[in-house]
């Protein structure tokens, strides 16, 4: 059996894609399809159920924080990384702390939690955690 020589295919390929554009036409060719209505968003349902399951929509609406930790030194330390995380409320309403617990919690929030804190920033951080009003019962 002889094989076919590249000449053979090369023109096999160009008659194949002559063709195909004879088809399908040139790709400048074709007239986009009029403009219809844009169609009125569907709302999804508020559950869906199948073999005896049935899954339910929930909406949550969360309160917007806009608090930050209140003015004193070293509170754009604080405010740069602890409000990175969680929101100043939830620090300010914890119970009052001692200092080794505040470092305690400080330490866990890097390590454990992975929070981008440099090192030499958690001395600041500390002391304005300890400072604070709420916590002055736990000295």
């Amino acid at each position: 059996m002889k094989s076919l020589s590249a000449g053979w295919i090369a023109g096999g390929v160009i008659g194949i894609a002559a063709i195909a554009l004879v088809v399908v036409g040139s790709p400048g060719s074709r007239t986009r399809p009029a403009a219809t209505p844009a169609m009125a968003p569907v709302a999804a349902p508020g559950s869906v159920a199948a073999n005896g399951f049935t899954l339910a929509s929930t909406s949550v609406v969360l309160p917007a924080e806009a608090a930050t930790f209140p003015a004193g030194p070293h509170a754009d330390a604080v405010n740069a990384h602890c409000t990175a995380c969680h929101s100043a409320s939830m620090a300010l309403t914890q119970p009052a702390l001692s200092a080794d617990q505040w470092k305690a919690t400080v330490t866990k929030m890097r390590e454990v939690y992975k929070a981008p804190i440099a090192e030499q920033d958690v001395p600041a951080i500390l002391e304005y955690l300890t400072a604070m009003p709420a916590q002055r019962a736990a000295r």
